[in-house]
């Protein structure tokens, strides 16, 4: 024997796959078409099915009565399930009220195109305009290593006054080092940061000022400190650096407010341009996806009326065709289950 006859009907193909024997085949196994071909189509294949799957459940090899009854029966109803009135507004108030909403989404289409076509021309401009802008490029700022060099060379000039004077009374050097140079930081982080980030344009002085009073005033620190003559003029020479690295710093800071001022309408107007660029992309991509939307819509409305037209076919021109796709299914599966008895082996498809 052959191993098709060691499951019923010898039919591996309608066994189940999940290894259990006990449980019969589904007689609606491929019913229904995965080919889309229209309605019509679709019933033919899935009442040829039908009758070939019945001939296989039952194993005949001879036509029964009973079994082409049946499927006569089941052919004539899926043949009235199939058939469909003919697509006329005129007549029918379901048709005309599908008229009526497939004109509407042309009538809509055809606004919603002339709004994309808009739109697309309205990015064009924004995008050259946008390529036309001037690029403002970063915010104008001191280098961090200047700053932070700036801020160096005034700690160290504070530091040594801070020690000698307001630290003296510590009796440990190094804490007092410690605290006159974390204070001269302090000192220094203020001053650097307060001048370049001033941008009152009247009060710009404010910082020059203060930085210079801040430098005489530590001065004058060194000096009721300082004993002697070259003490003095150490005191003099801190008090010179101090005053000279504040109005370096407000140098470097007025060309900063300078370049900033130049660069603060090329910034906005980049800006604007780059808003107005997304503004656009974003109004196209909505009338983009409202076109799309609506030619689904009427596409899906073609297809419901070409369905109906397909479907429109004598009821009983259409009942001969799905009994005879059902007799040829059922006259499929009996012949297989002859060839399978003479063993004749099913040819791989």
């Amino acid at each position: 024997m052959n191993d098709n006859s060691r499951k019923p009907n010898g039919d591996n193909e309608s066994a189940p796959k999940n290894g259990n024997a006990q449980t019969p085949p589904d007689p609606l196994n491929d019913v229904v078409s995965p080919v889309q071909g229209g309605s019509v189509f679709e019933m033919q294949t899935g009442l040829f099915n039908l009758g070939r799957n019945r001939a296989l459940d039952s194993g005949t090899t001879e036509p029964r009565s009973e079994d082409t009854l049946a499927l006569t029966d089941h052919a004539r109803a899926m043949a009235k399930q199939t058939y469909r009135d003919k697509y006329d507004p005129a007549q029918n108030v379901h048709d005309a009220m599908h008229e009526t909403e497939y004109r509407r989404d042309l009538a809509q289409r055809d606004e919603a195109e002339k709004a994309e076509q808009h739109a697309t021309a309205n990015l064009r401009d924004a995008e050259l305009k946008l390529a036309r802008t001037p690029k403002a490029g970063p915010k104008p700022q001191a280098h961090p290593l200047l700053v932070a060099a700036f801020i160096v060379a005034i700690m160290l000039s504070v530091a040594p006054t801070l020690h000698d004077s307001i630290f003296l009374t510590i009796g440990d050097d190094l804490l007092n080092w410690f605290g006159s140079s974390l204070s001269a930081a302090f000192v220094g982080v203020m001053l650097t940061l307060a001048i370049l980030s001033g941008r009152r344009t009247k009060w710009t002085w404010i910082g020059v000022v203060a930085g210079v009073t801040l430098g005489v005033g530590l001065g004058a620190v060194r000096l009721a400190a300082a004993n002697g003559a070259s003490e003095s003029m150490v005191a003099l020479g801190l008090t010179i650096m101090e005053i000279a690295a504040v109005l370096l710093l407000e140098w470097l800071a007025s060309g900063l407010r300078t370049n900033e001022t130049e660069w603060l309408p090329r910034h906005s107007a980049e800006t604007e341009a780059i808003a107005a660029r997304d503004a656009s992309q974003s109004d196209l991509e909505r009338w983009q996806a409202r076109v799309k939307e609506l030619s689904e819509s009427i596409t899906s409305k073609i297809a419901f009326v070409a369905d109906r037209h397909n479907r429109n076919i004598h009821l009983p021109e259409l009942e001969a065709v799905a009994i005879k796709a059902v007799l040829d299914g059922y006259n499929a599966g009996i012949a297989e289950n002859v060839g399978r008895i003479r063993g004749v082996s099913r040819r791989a498809i």
